[in-house]
């Protein structure tokens, strides 16, 4: 290259290094926005909604457990009995003994007040191939977020203080893209001082990533403000509101409670009709 080149160069280098920079603290204040909205907010909110309404969702989460269990035995034993199978006692307590015992899908992936326990942007792998890498590049940035943060080591620092809980919280529920995240705001792997066009491609591709990070936390942030319990924020001051809302959680029990009667004349009607084992 001659001289224009070369500041040609020079100059599209700069001006993607201050690129990138710009995203990494967009991203970062994404992510401090993200740990106040998860540590800070939620909880409180959570805190106020459960002195209100606690003991009215206890209620609708144990009749909740008890109609889903009822449910899946009756579907389970007309499944049996769709299959041209006798319904025997044996069966009728092997059946029992596996819902009672047992979660279902919908228990293991969604938590309280339906939250997913599985980072939505990680479910979407499911190729074992695509897991086994997933998981060693989760172990490997995690590894090295360690290096960088831990006290033991560079001693307790901001950064540390703010993200260390979420970064764990994030290792714990395997979460890819929150991993790698933080790897990034802490990271310049690949990025060097050299100025070329394999550099300026490197750093627009460093650019490109950054900006989707941005973009997905941006609308994680959108779905948390617009899900609960930060919906319900602004209306645990309005007695109007909370009654109606006292109201609307007793339609549901309500309709639990029916749904639960249901099944179980269902299920004792399965009983009287057990057929013997010998017959």
């Amino acid at each position: 290259m001659n001289n224009f080149d070369d500041i040609v160069v020079h100059r599209r280098v700069t001006i993607l290094r201050e690129k990138i920079e710009e995203q990494k603290k967009i991203l970062l204040e994404l992510i401090e926005q993200w740990y106040h909205l998860r540590y800070v907010v939620q909880p409180r909110i959570m805190f106020e909604y459960d002195k209100i309404f606690g003991d009215l969702e206890s209620e609708l989460e144990e009749k909740a457990e008890l109609c889903n269990k009822m449910e899946r035995k009756v579907e389970l034993f007309f499944v049996k009995i769709g299959r041209g199978m006798k319904i025997t006692r044996n069966l009728w307590d092997l059946v029992n003994k596996s819902v009672e015992g047992g979660k279902n899908n919908h228990e293991e992936r969604v938590g309280k007040n339906g939250n997913s326990s599985i980072p939505f942007h990680f479910v979407f792998q499911t190729h074992s191939a695509n897991n086994d890498n997933l998981q060693n590049e989760l172990n490997r940035m995690y590894r090295q977020l360690v290096k960088k943060l831990h006290p033991d080591v560079v001693g307790e620092n901001e950064f540390f203080k703010k993200f260390w809980i979420s970064i764990q919280d994030a290792y714990k529920e395997r979460n890819f893209a929150k991993i790698r995240i933080f790897y990034k705001l802490l990271n310049n792997d690949g990025v060097n001082f050299e100025f070329s066009e394999e550099i300026i491609k490197k750093l627009e591709e460093e650019l490109k990533d950054l900006r989707l990070m941005v973009n997905i936390e941006k609308r994680i942030i959108e779905r948390m403000l617009n899900s609960e319990p930060f919906i319900y924020e602004k209306n645990l001051k309005n007695p109007h509101w909370i009654e109606q809302h006292r109201e609307d959680l007793k339609k549901k029990i309500n309709q639990l409670e029916k749904q639960i009667d249901f099944n179980r004349r269902l299920l004792k009607k399965i009983e009287e009709n057990i057929e013997d084992e010998f017959e």
